[in-house]
């Protein structure tokens, strides 16, 4: 820029050396001549005044073109400055264009993120609705398992538990007779608490409850007497009567209870008279059998073979008992084992829901992670910003450009040395304007941070109507868990109801550990028979052998007749035995006939019930996922419709203020370049008037020259008579 600048400088020397020398050279006659006029050493003095002025103007010029150049390079920094914010702004405007894309990634991620709750709400539904299903099912098999059990128990515990069921009523009968008279005592207590708490008045009442008679004349001197005392009284004696005629139907009600209590005992002391009877009938068969086997002691050898057989029949008996107990422990424990089963689904299946349950939560923690990034999408806005700013540098670059062709003008227009300072001026005054346009820009910035602003207090209703949106999402989240801890609750009850079967089961258990201990003690009493068999069996032989003799005779006899009568027992020993378990086997039979006649019927019921159900539940949910579908997409439409009708508002918005910052940018512009043109008008008119004045100075030294030459021109002789005289001094 120096060398461009200085280069017209350089030709004004070179013009001024020339004229400079032309000058020195012109008057090296006149040195030779020793008397020169006046007037030539004016003029040489003239002209090396104006020389000396000529050198210190170009020295001052050129000291105020290196402060021009400083300035230039000022500005020139000034202006790289402003590109590298440019560019650093340009740079911005990539990174948020990124972010945008991000922000749009991000969007779609939380749209799938939805889509995917929604789905797994439907399957929590449809799980939901299966585990009710199963729970009824449960329930039924419930209801089965338990009437299955009560009628074995039954059939098992019918013979056994006569006796105790009735010990039982009358012990309940008398437990209720007990409560009865300690509720009475009770209400007795408490109606002499009420006394005390009405000393005289009670003590009163009770005396008219005692003795009416007496009570009609007490209460007509009460009235009488006292007046005021009586309205009270009869208030309260009001309640008392009322309370009187609930103790009464308290009474009444106890008595009818008492006369079906008495009923049931004379139903039982009936019961326990035939049971005596038999029990008696029972006692003279034992004691006929007693007579018996004490007719038959003499053939005890026959009668421990009989013995032998009856032990092995009754191990029999036993066996097929034990395996009778054997089917039914297998069939409770085949029923357990399923219950048992289905306990463990539900268990995993509860566990599975509180899995998917801390799913969803995850997944609502994720998408509250993603509600706050979405706050972050206002950093959007800032686009506009840097496209503002980009559309700013460009015009920048325009008028950066449009200085570039000022300088050049400037470098046409410096070949004016004595213009400079007011250029130098005019570049501060440009540098002034452009700073004023920089400050123009900064509030057009801050105009736009406030649009940013205000685009982003939209966003935030926009995130508050989503956060809204969540929040019926967590609603419905909160719904469903509901569901879940009444599932739960469910739960809860089957495993109560589980614990009362177990509960059930031991209760049975025991019962089957008392009929064992029966067993055991019949056993124990055989045994003792047997014992008692084998000392008589030792009398026996001793006996025997002090009468072997005596009692050999007559054995034959006796042994024939023992023979016929021990014939004739164990055939109607065998019919009674035969007719038993014939009648036993159809007793268990109709009962097992039944059981599986109720439980197909229940079955088939529950089968129908069943499906039924899952037909209904089927339409139910497909009309909920065409709702939810149709509900989905009229949101996903309303959404989508709005996010496109805010960008059409905002790209309307960024279109507008974009033509109105052009168009102003261009007013600006058209007014800068008329004023530089005036300027430059301006400056050309005066360097025209400046070029005029040197050439009429260049005029009038010419005619000052031209003088000079005719002065000289008029002593031509006496220059070369000088000259001549020179030479010959030189020789």
């Amino acid at each position: 820029m120096q060398k461009k600048l200085g280069f017209p400088i350089s030709k004004s020397l070179d013009q001024f050396k020339s004229l400079y020398g032309s000058i020195s050279a012109t008057p090296k006659p006149l040195s030779s001549r020793p008397s020169a006029d006046s007037v030539s050493s004016g003029s040489f003095a003239n002209l090396k005044l104006t020389a000396e002025k000529l050198v210190k103007e170009q020295a001052s010029v050129k000291t105020d073109l290196e402060n021009a150049n400083a300035k230039l390079k000022k500005s020139q920094e000034y202006v790289h400055a402003l590109e590298e914010k440019l560019q650093n702004a340009l740079n911005e405007n990539a990174k948020l264009k990124v972010k945008q894309k991000e922000d749009e990634k991000m969007w779609k991620g939380l749209e799938s993120k939805f889509s995917s709750t929604k789905t797994l709400c439907d399957q929590l539904t449809e799980t939901l609705q299966q585990l009710a299903g199963l729970v009824q099912d449960a329930e039924k098999d419930k209801e089965t398992l338990e009437y299955k059990l009560s009628a074995s128990s039954e059939a098992l515990d019918s013979l056994n538990k006569q006796m105790d069921g009735l010990s039982l009523k009358i012990d309940s009968a008398q437990e209720a007779i007990r409560s009865r008279d300690n509720e009475l005592e009770k209400l007795k207590f408490g109606t002499e608490e009420r006394e005390k708490f009405h000393r005289d008045e009670q003590c009163r009442v009770a005396n008219v409850i005692q003795e009416k008679d007496t009570m009609i004349r007490n209460l007509e001197e009460m009235l009488t007497s006292s007046r005021l005392a009586t309205e009270n009284l009869n208030s309260k004696l009001e309640e008392v009567h009322l309370q009187l005629k609930v103790k009464e139907d308290e009474i009444m009600h106890h008595l009818t209870s008492q006369e079906k209590l008495e009923k049931e005992n004379n139903d039982l002391q009936l019961c326990n008279a035939g049971l005596a009877e038999k029990l008696d009938m029972s006692l003279q068969e034992i004691k006929n059998l007693e007579e018996s086997l004490q007719s038959l002691a003499a053939h005890l050898s026959n009668l421990d073979k009989e013995s032998l057989n009856l032990l092995t029949k009754f191990d029999e008996m036993n066996l097929l008992y034990a395996s009778c107990f054997q089917l039914v422990q297998q069939e409770r424990q085949t029923f357990s084992k399923h219950a048992q089963y289905q306990y463990s689904e539900l268990n995993n299946k509860f566990v599975v829901l509180e899995l998917e349950k801390n799913a969803t939560q995850m997944k609502n923690h994720e998408l509250s992670k993603t509600v706050d990034e979405l706050q972050k999408v206002h950093e959007s806005t800032l686009a506009q910003l840097t496209e503002g700013s980009r559309l700013a540098a460009e015009k920048i670059r325009s008028l950066e450009s449009e200085a570039e062709t000022l300088i050049s003008k400037k470098k046409d227009a410096e070949v004016l040395i004595f213009k400079l300072e007011e250029k130098a001026e005019f570049l501060l005054e440009s540098s002034r304007s452009s700073e004023n346009q920089v400050q123009g820009l900064l509030l057009k910035v801050s105009a736009l941070e406030t649009e940013s602003k205000e685009n982003t207090e939209r966003l935030h209703a926009e995130i508050s109507k989503k956060s809204e949106e969540i929040d019926t999402l967590q609603n419905e989240r909160m719904k469903l868990e509901q569901h879940a801890d009444s599932l739960d609750k469910e739960v809860i009850q089957l495993q109560n109801a589980l614990e009362e079967k177990e509960k059930c089961i031991l209760h049975y258990k025991e019962q089957e550990k008392n009929l064992e201990d029966q067993i055991t003690e019949n056993l124990s009493l055989l045994t003792a028979a047997e014992s008692k068999l084998s000392e008589a069996k030792k009398q026996y032989d001793q006996m025997v052998e002090n009468k072997q003799l005596e009692l050999s005779r007559h054995l034959k006899e006796i042994s024939q007749r023992n023979d016929q009568a021990i014939n004739d027992i164990k055939r109607k020993y065998e019919l009674e035995k035969m007719e038993i378990v014939n009648k036993e086997k159809e007793k268990a039979d109709k009962a097992i006939a039944e059981i599986e006649g109720k439980c197909g019927q229940k079955i088939e019921e529950c089968k129908e019930e069943q499906r039924q159900q899952l037909m209904r539940i089927q339409d139910e949910h497909t009309l909920l996922v065409t709702q939810m579908k149709q509900e989905h997409d009229k949101r996903q439409a309303s959404l989508i419709a709005e996010h496109n009708e805010q960008l059409k508002r905002t790209q309307l918005q960024a279109e507008n203020e974009l033509r109105e910052k052009t168009m102003f940018m261009r007013n600006d512009h058209e007014a800068q370049i008329k004023a530089l043109r005036c300027e430059l008008e301006d400056e050309c008119r005066k360097l025209e008037e400046e070029l005029h004045l040197q050439k009429s100075k260049e005029d009038r030294q010419r005619a000052l020259l031209q003088l000079q030459w005719k002065v000289m021109s008029d002593k031509p002789k006496e220059d070369q008579e000088v000259n001549s005289k020179q030479a010959q001094l030189g020789k």
